[in-house]
């Protein structure tokens, strides 16, 4: 399955360290290929305890994007994803959860065809700007750098307002 990343999940070592932290195995998520997702932007509407503060979502508006990456992930690596960004579905199959999955169209960066992949959606997100925190916003810069994503893209993600804060699970607010 394809799967467009384009907040902390960029960043592969933020993955396997969330992973870690839950006491689940590390997903294979190699040979990123950059792409971009048309008609959205990015934004940061939803607070994260992990993360302690915002964190990065995607809303519909025509003329803007997203870049991010795909990867090609089994079911079961899948499942670790939607754990990791609280996908959950009720029941009668309804998202109750932090993200719901979405179909979305990618266009890789450079030659290939658009493809069809999976994203994740904030299920229900407040209206305003949540910063996110220094540390947040420090592995979403380095997962960019590390699946070669454009500086512009990396200097657009640098330029968002952010807020002290904490590793994940360190309870320590830091500068």
């Amino acid at each position: 399955m394809l799967y467009f990343a384009y907040g902390s999940n960029l960043n592969v070592k933020a993955v396997a360290d969330w992973c870690r932290h839950a006491g689940l195995r590390v997903p294979s998520m190699k040979q990123p290929r950059a792409a971009v997702l048309d008609n959205y932007r990015l934004c940061f509407p939803i607070f994260s305890e992990y993360w302690g503060g915002g964190i990065g979502d995607i809303e519909y508006d025509p003329g803007k994007w997203v870049m991010g990456v795909v990867f090609d992930l089994t079911p079961a690596d899948m499942d670790i994803i939607h754990q990791k960004v609280h996908r959950k579905l009720d029941d009668a199959g309804n998202e109750t959860g932090t993200y719901k999955l979405i179909d979305v169209r990618v266009t890789p960066l450079g030659k290939g065809e658009p493809m069809s992949a999976v994203t994740y959606q904030g299920v229900s997100v407040e209206k305003y700007h949540i910063p996110p925190t220094r540390y947040y916003m420090d592995q979403v810069v380095q997962g960019a750098y590390a699946t070669g994503l454009s500086m512009m893209w990396i200097s657009y993600l640098q330029s968002f307002s952010i807020q002290p804060g904490r590793p994940p699970g360190s309870g320590k607010i830091q500068p």
